[in-house]
Parts: C-alpha cells; structure tokens; sequence
C-alpha cells in the first residue's frame, strides 16, 4: 500500500493542461464564500450547475416504496455465517411501478450495523475475501444490479450508444437524465429500503463502485445526503479526475463521446476547450463536504487518470480545510492496474474505522509520486475560517 513502489516510468509530463481549476468559494457578483453558512448556499448552487449540465440532471424521487421479503437464510461458506437476505424494492409514482432486487449481507448482532451499498452486482467482480472483510468489520454489505435502472451501453456493437429507453426511462419519459443519474438513482432506493429495517444503523451508510460504478456511486453521494460516507474506485473521467489536468494515457472528457449514455449533453459544446467549463470535478468532490470521502485509485492504471485524481483531490480539500474537515477527503494510490482489488476494500474499511468507530488508520492515506506535479490552482481556502493546524504546502497536503 505504499505510493512510492509504484512504477513510475511513464511520462510525467501531463496529456492535457488546460488552464487553473474554478475557485469553488467564487460566488457570481457576491466576493468569495467567508462563511459555512454562505457555503452551504454555494454548495447546492455547484450541486445542481453540474449535475444538471454533466448527467443530465437527475430522475424524480419515487412517491413512495414497498419493500417484499424474498429469503432469509445464511451465507454457509463464509465464517460465521452471516445473514444472507434478499428483498425486492417496488417504486411508485411513475408512469407504472417499478421494481429491482436486492441482497442484504450482514453479522449477526443484536446491534444496528453500519452499511456499505455496492451497485456493482452487474458485473459481480467480488470475492468472498472481500465480503468476509467487510462482514468481519462489523459492517453490512448490500449489493444490487445498478444496470436494472438503465441499460450499460458501454460495449461493443450497440447499434445506438445514444439510447435512452427500459428502465427507469420508461417509467419517467420526457427526462433527460443520462445512465449514471439513473443508476445513482438506485443507490438512492436503496438508501430508502435501509431506513426501514431496524437493523441496519441508517447514520451510517456508505456507498462505493468500481469505474463507471464509481462515477455512479459519487453522483449518488453527491446527490443524497442521507449517503454519510463515499468512496469512488477509479471512476476516471466524468467521476473524480479534473478534466482541465490529464495524465499520460489518461481519459479525456471525450468520454461523453465514447460513452454518450452514460452523461447529459451539457459538456458537449467544451470538448478540445476544458479550460471554458464553468466547473471541474473538485467542485463536485467539494459538494460531499463535510461528509467524508475517500477515492481509491490504482498509480499503473494510467487511463483513470490518478493524477488528475490528485489534482481535485487537493483543491476539494480545501473546502474540507474551510469546514475545519480536513482529514475527511483522503485518497489512496496503491500499485496494480484497473480493478476494484481487496486492497481497495481493505484501505475502505480502514477509512470507516478511522471515521466512524475512532480507530487508528492504518493505510498511507494522501501519499503519490509525482514529485514534478504542483497543484493546477493558485487560490486558497479563505483564512477567516481556518484552523492554523490545516495548513497547506506548496506541494499539496500531506505528500509525505
């Protein structure tokens, strides 16, 4: 888990350097955020410039839910054996109701237990290592199938990559929310099911995913404040990485070609001029605050961009640092490729630890190495509302 093993023979010279990242306390006609108050207006006004303008806004919250128990049971393989219960979640208030299942794994405890939920059940990447950690922290786990809100069209030969039918597209015509507000939409309903079950500890959710499923996961905490805790797992473009600062070989905001579903048109009139875009994704990043944050990002995996990660990671942070928060956005760079690993968990369970039951983090939190790169931004947090003790250097915070 140490930044400084990894291979570092790429170019270090970045593939794209478009211009100083927005000021996110700039507030239009009004001066500079001075404080939490005028903050938290800056915030949501952020909040809805980029999810209206990148994803396309977002569905409409359902009226009401109904929960139908599936099974009960145990998962036998695994020590201890967890509880193992499945659930079918029905939505109202659309054009018909909607349904989708879920599965709820958790320790058996007469407590409430805190909760990670993975929308990654489409591609089902996880191991029984991985659920046996979390069980063992002391944490649920509950997994869905996002791709049951809207179809995935990023893979080869789909004959329109601009589609926008099944799903939730079919229950809320006339929207123009794009795939990833549609599944981020589902962690939301999940979120709904979990306040309803008395053993879940609804204080404490947390939400992660994988790539495209870690762009979701951040537009789901993002968007919902119910969501206490948020890890993005190398979500590349379109998720924590800045546009206006791309590392060798990384992705582009060309994605919203690529990948023209997945997003709302709104970014389609800056590709080849990032410099113009009234936002950068640290201003998403910064709307979580003070919640806390994590993003786990792999050093080889060039094509997330993990430098353009660290470049948003830092200017958020500064948000974090104006909220006297600045622990709460941590990133992690571990060597490897593009993969949601064990070490990837094991460094998310460190982080609940620290944030949610006081323990000593153990993982190198805040480390990289690039030591040609200087943050792509000059202002500062504003000084009337910072603790001298969370200070920032040149080189960014905590570099180790």
């Amino acid at each position: 888990m140490n930044a400084k093993n990894q291979n570092t023979s790429y170019p270090t010279e970045p593939a794209l350097k478009k211009g100083e990242l927005p000021d996110p306390f700039t507030m239009p006609g009004e001066g500079r955020v001075s404080t939490e108050k005028q903050w938290i207006r800056r915030s949501r006004a952020w909040r809805k410039m980029i999810v209206d303008m990148e994803y396309g806004g977002m569905p409409p919250a359902p009226d009401s839910i109904r929960v139908e128990s599936l099974c009960h049971n145990t998962a036998k393989r695994l020590s201890g054996r967890p509880n193992n219960w499945s659930y079918r979640i029905h939505c109202f208030g659309g054009e018909r109701p909607f349904s989708f299942c879920v599965r709820m794994l958790f320790p058996k405890t007469s407590a409430p237990v805190p909760v990670i939920i993975d929308g990654d059940g489409c591609w089902w990447n996880m191991s029984d290592e991985v659920v046996q950690r979390v069980i063992d922290s002391g944490c649920g786990l509950l997994l869905f199938n996002r791709t049951e809100m809207a179809e995935d069209l990023g893979y080869s030969g789909v004959p329109d990559k601009t589609q926008r039918s099944g799903g939730i597209y079919d229950i809320y015509p006339g929207h123009t929310f794009g795939a990833l507000s549609a599944w981020a939409w589902g962690f939301h309903r999940c979120v709904d099911f979990l306040h309803q079950q008395p053993y879940i500890d609804s204080a404490r959710v947390a939400v992660t995913g994988h790539s495209r499923g870690g762009k979701t996961a951040l537009l789901a905490g993002v968007t919902d404040e119910r969501i206490t805790l948020v890890n993005d797992n190398a979500s590349c473009a379109g998720g924590s990485p800045v546009f206006r600062y791309v590392g060798d070989s990384g992705e582009t905001l060309n994605i919203i070609n690529s990948f023209p579903s997945w997003f709302g048109s709104g970014l389609k009139q800056y590709l080849g001029r990032e410099e113009d875009i009234p936002f950068d994704q640290h201003c998403l990043l910064a709307t979580v605050a003070p919640r806390p944050l994590l993003l786990t990002f792999a050093g080889d995996d060039r094509w997330s961009n993990p430098e353009g990660m660290v470049q948003s990671a830092w200017a958020a942070r500064e948000v974090y640092r104006f909220l006297d928060r600045p622990d709460d956005l941590a990133f992690h760079l571990r060597p490897g490729q593009h993969s949601h690993s064990l070490e990837d968990w094991e460094v998310l369970l460190d982080f609940i630890g620290w944030k949610w039951q006081g323990k000593t983090p153990k993982a190198p939190f805040n480390r990289h190495p690039y030591r040609h790169m200087q943050p792509a931004f000059s202002w500062r947090a504003p000084k009337e509302n910072i603790n001298p003790q969370n200070s920032i250097s040149k080189t960014g915070p905590n570099t180790n």
